[in-house]
């Protein structure tokens, strides 16, 4: 017994003798408690732009936007939304990410301006597609878990959007201060000056978005500083768009690593394929293929309507072999052929075409940069276009109408998220796009989602408050921004 009790006087003392360094011992290296925002960067960035190109842009902004079609699930491209938790969650779920980077940032010890800079540009971005996909959403109090905060309330989304450009303006002004960008940069690799572009870009893509509701004197002043300044996305090299390494399949473009099958629901549109014939466009070359029936014409191409029905769209023109599927050598054999684009030149040269167009900039420069943005999407896309040539056809030749402006950003909204809904929404353009025959919403194209099932049981209150407000958690209730 005396032994015993002597064994364990010792470790006693050996555990907490000497509690000095407890905290130091008792630490594992291999699991830190903060992680660093390199980490973290490189994490956000291939999240949100692998969203954009697949969950928003391939299943979801090409065919409300009539791009593509579908032809096997048809339900979303008949407008049966039910309610949309997927885009939801990875948005707010990846926020608390956005958020650490930013605290390390801003933090005495860890202080860096280009972080802070691009963690705001990144939950710009964020919100920018919440607030877009779903009206008032919970801003102000969003991540507030931490806190004890799990029922946030919902910001009005004109509240949301002037946060949103307020960030981006300080975000641009903490990457000019020129702190190095010390890794994780997945998009840029550090270049700084790329950063500043891509806060403006996305700054110009929301005050155009948000033009008919803002004050007009400073939607001009804004954009007129950005164009004067020349800090702004002007070519594909500057391109907000992320390459997939494919060492992995983890880090391939995804849909090359899913199985065929679900590749093939995706086809064609009819829209786009009238409106690609009509102007002889290359990109019709790139984006599909011909029918799997050359033995008749190997040079037919063919588009499903959107908004059939099950068996409608999979007895159209006689069957799935008739009907041209997307270009399988490009985005499904290759895992590094797609970029993931969040914003490219092409866009930011139709922001300032329009701009130009409405009188929102002074000047006669709505021709230059409209063609410019024809020009960028076909290098973009590796075409080899007689651009000048194309650029004289009725209906592409810059004629001071929106709508052609809008139909040449709508084509280059190919796979960039739900960009050419959003302008659908804010525009009425291009007047091609209507319901489909079997659509399920009365003839209407849906201009928002449904919040998810779980904010009616875990934020009730809140989301009722929202609802109430904007008139009606219905697919379609315009937002703030839209005519």
């Amino acid at each position: 017994m005396k032994k015993y009790i002597t064994i364990g006087a010792v470790a006693f003392l050996t555990l907490f003798g000497c509690t000095d360094d407890f905290e130091e011992i008792n630490t594992n290296p291999n699991e830190p408690e903060v992680v660093s925002s390199d980490l973290l960067l490189s994490t956000v960035i291939s999240t949100l732009a692998t969203t954009a190109a697949d969950a928003s842009g391939w299943d979801r902004g090409n065919i409300v936007a009539q791009l593509t079609a579908k032809i096997n699930f048809t339900g979303f491209d008949r407008y049966s939304w039910g309610s949309e938790s997927g885009l939801w969650n990875t948005y707010y779920g990846i926020l608390p990410e956005i958020n650490i980077i930013l605290e390390n940032a801003r933090a005495e010890e860890s202080r860096n301006t280009s972080y802070e800079g691009i963690a705001l540009t990144l939950r710009a971005y964020v919100f920018a597609n919440l607030t877009d996909n779903y009206g008032d959403v919970p801003f102000s109090e969003a991540i507030r878990g931490i806190e004890g905060n799990f029922t946030p309330a919902y910001d009005t989304q004109e509240d949301i959007y002037e946060g949103i450009l307020t960030d981006l303006s300080t975000a641009e002004a903490q990457l000019a201060l020129g702190q190095p960008i010390l890794g994780g940069d997945v998009l840029y690799g550090g270049d700084i000056e790329k950063w500043r572009k891509f806060a403006n870009s996305l700054r110009l893509r929301y005050l155009m978005r948000a033009s008919n509701r803002l004050e007009g004197g400073f939607v001009s002043i804004e954009m007129a500083s950005i164009l004067d300044s020349g800090i702004f996305i002007a070519t594909n090299e500057d391109n907000g768009a992320m390459v997939y390494p494919a060492s992995t399949q983890i880090d391939s473009w995804p849909i090359s690593t899913g199985r065929i099958g679900g590749f093939d629901e995706h086809r064609m549109s009819e829209t786009s394929e009238a409106t690609l014939k009509q102007f002889n466009d290359g990109r019709l070359e790139a984006w599909f293929q011909p029918t799997d029936n050359p033995e008749d014409d190997p040079t037919l191409f063919v588009g499903l309507p959107n908004g059939l029905s099950e068996d409608a769209a999979s007895t159209f023109n006689g069957g799935a072999s008739n009907v041209s599927r997307l270009n399988q050598a490009f985005f499904y054999d290759s895992p590094n052929s797609v970029k993931a684009a969040i914003i490219q030149a092409a866009e930011v040269h139709f922001i300032f075409a329009e701009a130009f167009q409405r009188g929102l900039l002074s000047g006669g420069e709505a021709e230059v940069f409209y063609n410019e943005g024809v020009r960028l999407s076909f290098e973009y896309w590796g075409v080899d276009q007689d651009v000048p040539s194309y650029l004289t056809q009725p209906g592409v030749a810059y004629d001071g109408e929106l709508e052609t402006i809008i139909t040449q950003k709508w084509l280059a909204s190919f796979l960039v998220g739900l960009e050419g809904w959003y302008d659908f929404r804010r525009t009425g353009f291009p007047s091609a796009i209507v319901p489909g025959l079997n659509n399920t919403n009365a003839d209407r194209v849906p201009v928002r989602f449904l919040y998810p099932d779980s904010e009616q049981t875990l934020n009730g209150d809140n989301y009722q408050a929202a609802v109430s407000r904007f008139g009606g958690d219905d697919i379609n209730t315009k937002g703030w921004w839209e005519n």
